[in-house]
């Protein structure tokens, strides 16, 4: 049920009756009064239901500057012990002359809670400090540190980002952001698509038309006759090409990868460098590929317009979506024909999610019948269309490429 639905379905309980809900990991109260609907934020962590009453708050902070950069809750030991999910905050400890205190002691564990969230709405709402908890209350003004720095470039058309730091990168571990590597011709000759961090920001660099710029840096690398491969990490592989962008840490770590299993770093591109690079080199495309084929799919499908609940998303899912369960769970038993079947009333029901389509093309994969797979993805890419799926449509095309070259391959 939606946020809207659970405010308004509370108007017609009694006044005095409270609802909560839980969204995204933060926890939210939804009450009523004769003023109306108030919305205000329950405190963050897990009541165990423990009956002790030595229960404390401490922060972790750096002796020089006084920042806080962590704030937890416990018992016993609890404050001085190694946190292994807090593991920001332990390296921060090894990097810096690092202290703990106490916000208070002898509190219940409801009190101890509270005042957790109490303490980092404080540090987030009334300093500058950097939190690294993960979560943070809902009710804070600014976020945690966890996403790009204030000094990353902003988003430009047709203008390759960066690979970003985190706010709490730069601050406490002197990151900067790195740019991507200017494209050559010789490191172009087998490359990988990297499809990490893809935000709606990416829109402003696309203008939208994410599938064009890809499609056509594919029919150009192609006549510079280039391998896309699928798998990142290959002897052959030659760069990188990032849709996105991403953390320079996880551009650190997969270069780490790259040297330890090929023994050297891969250069790594922006698809819009790419695609700058080629256009300069072959100019525009007059005709681009388009791939036809005569496909002819046997099933028992219904028409779309015969779809149950099709104008009622949520009630499609609810309907639907146990059949795409069972189905995809006797697909990965192997049982394709019973799988199909499933996913048929799935679809019939209203259930309409990736998960599906990519179930279907599986199945009709595993059973070579490359005409339905075909035809089931050309379904998918029109009905999700609109919206921002540019990446999963994309992979759909890609997807059914494929499956037009087995379909002709077969015929040989």
């Amino acid at each position: 049920m939606s946020l809207f639905k659970k405010i308004f379905k509370s108007k017609k309980e009694k006044q005095s009756k409270s609802n909560k809900d839980l969204i995204g990991g933060l926890s939210i109260k939804l009450s009523t009064d004769e003023n109306g609907v108030s919305v205000t934020s329950s405190p963050i962590g897990t009541v165990t239901g423990s009956k002790h009453s030595d229960f404390y708050v401490y922060e972790w902070f750096i002796k020089d500057t006084g920042e806080v950069f962590y704030v937890g809750k416990g018992r016993g030991n609890r404050y001085k012990e190694y946190h292994a999910r807090a593991y920001i905050a332990e390296e921060i400890k090894k990097l810096f002359d690092t202290g703990s205190r106490f916000v208070a002691t002898d509190l219940t564990e409801i009190e101890a809670i509270e005042l957790e969230n109490e303490t980092m709405l404080r540090i987030l709402n009334e300093t500058n400090h950097r939190l690294t908890n993960r979560i943070t209350p809902l009710l804070a003004k600014r976020g945690n540190g966890y996403d790009r720095s204030p000094n990353t470039p902003t988003f430009e058309f047709e203008k390759a980002p960066v690979l970003y730091a985190t706010e709490i990168d730069e601050h406490y571990f002197g990151k900067s952001y790195r740019k991507f590597d200017k494209v050559t011709k010789e490191n172009l000759k087998a490359v990988m698509f990297i499809e990490r961090s893809i935000r709606n920001e990416i829109e402003t660099i696309y203008g939208g038309e994410l599938g064009r710029y890809i499609d056509e840096t594919k029919q150009l690398l192609n006549k510079l006759g280039s391998r896309v491969l699928k798998t990142q990490f290959a002897k052959s592989i030659t760069a990188w090409i990032y849709i996105g962008d991403d953390d320079v840490k996880n551009y650190e770590i997969d270069q780490g990868k790259a040297i330890e299993r090929l023994g050297r770093e891969v250069p790594t591109f922006h698809l819009i460098d790419v695609w700058k690079f080629l256009k300069d080199r072959y100019g525009d495309l007059e005709n681009p590929e388009v791939k036809k084929i005569e496909i002819n799919p046997y099933h028992n499908r219904v028409p779309i317009n015969e779809i149950k609940n099709f104008d009622n998303w949520e009630k499609g899912f609810d309907e639907g979506m146990p059949y795409w369960e069972d189905g995809d769970a006797e697909r990965k038993k192997g049982n394709i024909e019973k799988a199909i079947s499933l996913f048929d009333k799935a679809r019939y029901y209203g259930y309409e999610a990736p998960a599906l389509y990519n179930s279907y093309a599986m199945a009709y994969r595993k059973l070579k019948d490359y005409d339905n797979e075909i035809a089931i993805l050309d379904e998918a890419i029109k009905r999700f269309s609109e919206g921002n799926n540019e990446i999963v449509i994309q992979k759909w095309k890609d997807r059914r490429d494929r499956s037009i070259e087995l379909k002709i391959k077969n015929k040989l």
